[in-house]
Parts: C-alpha cells; sequence; structure tokens
C-alpha cells in the first residue's frame, strides 16, 4: 500500500513539474467525497456469495496539463463497516481500510456540466471482523466515469461510479458525491 501512495504522489508531483510551460492550459483541482460502497465476494467452488455496503470518505487530487485530460490521485478510508450478507451464515463485517489510486482522466465540458471518465490502477485493503478477523489487500485496474455541476468558476458538485476492485472473486465499487475546488 505504501509503495501505491508512493507512486501515488510522484505521478502527480511529475504532472505538476510536466505542466509548469504550459501554465495558460494547467488546472489543479480537488475534491472531498462521501462513497457508498458495495463488497462482494464470491467463491463459486465453495457456493459462497456474500455482500456488504460498508461507507468511505475519498480526497482527490488532479492536474489538468492541457484541456480535457489530467492525471488523478485519489485517497480513501472507511468510515462505515457493515455485515456480510448473502447465501451463506456469515457472522462478519466488512470495512475499507485504505484505497490509494492514480488515475489517468478525460473530461467532456458541456458549459455547466462536465462529463468525465478516468481509468487507472488501485489498491484496496479491507478488514473482516468477525467470527474470525483479518485484513487483506490487492491491487489492479480500476475505472469510473461520471457527471460534474460547475455552478461557479471554482466550486464544483460531482456524482460518480467507481469500480475500485474486481479481481479474484472479490468486486468493490459504490457511488462517490463530492464537492470540489478548482485552483
Amino acid at each position: 500500500m505504501r509503495q501505491l501512495r508512493n507512486l501515488a504522489l510522484a505521478a502527480t508531483a511529475l504532472g505538476a513539474l510536466a505542466a509548469t510551460p504550459v501554465l495558460h492550459a494547467q488546472a489543479i483541482y480537488g475534491e472531498l467525497g462521501y462513497s457508498a460502497l458495495s463488497a462482494s465476494l464470491s467463491v463459486p467452488v465453495l457456493g459462497v456469495s456474500v455482500k456488504s455496503e460498508p461507507a468511505m470518505a475519498r480526497a482527490m487530487l488532479g492536474i489538468s496539463p492541457f484541456a480535457g485530460l489530467g492525471v488523478e490521485g485519489m485517497i480513501g478510508t472507511g468510515i462505515s463497516d457493515d455485515r456480510l450478507r448473502g447465501n451463506q451464515a456469515i457472522n462478519s463485517r466488512v470495512k475499507v481500510d485504505e484505497f490509494v489510486g492514480v488515475y489517468l482522466a478525460s473530461r467532456l465540458n458541456l458549459g455547466v456540466i462536465e462529463l468525465f471518465g478516468r481509468a487507472g490502477v488501485a489498491e484496496t485493503r479491507v478488514r473482516f471482523d468477525g467470527l474470525g478477523s483479518g485484513s487483506g489487500s490487492d491491487s489492479g485496474f480500476s475505472y469510473g466515469g461520471g457527471l460534474r455541476l460547475l455552478p461557479t468558476d471554482n466550486l464544483t458538485l460531482s456524482l460518480d461510479y467507481m469500480n475500485y476492485l474486481d479481481k479474484d472473486g472479490v468486486k468493490i465499487d459504490g457511488y462517490t458525491l463530492s464537492v470540489g475546488l478548482k485552483f
């Protein structure tokens, strides 16, 4: 997790340095948001399919060296856990401990509305508490997209869907409502 966090910080800093010659097209922006997540675990061989709905606080910092393109670094931490529900009686709770990601982003400005998409790599650490306790982390391809309202030149309101992890029967995705600023 620390390696991906360092990579996210380095990519954001490198993007800022690379954008210095084109300051007229450069935009730095950030968002803070609440993420309603869906965490599911599926093990078809054992007939296990369970799901949980934890929540996460998420922060994003991006730099757009060219109109319509950007590099974004995201971090998140769990703010609530939820119990597992499904076809098996598993007495356990799930919480997203930590999330770190680096993304290439694209956006289409339609006046006071902006459509955006992002794709990159993320590492997510999840904790299970219950009959047994433990945690695990995994990294992989991550993507999402959404809608951003631009009520003023500097203030943004966003709603997005993100797939944070979909690997080896574990899927974590969800919707985030964010408030942001353009600097």
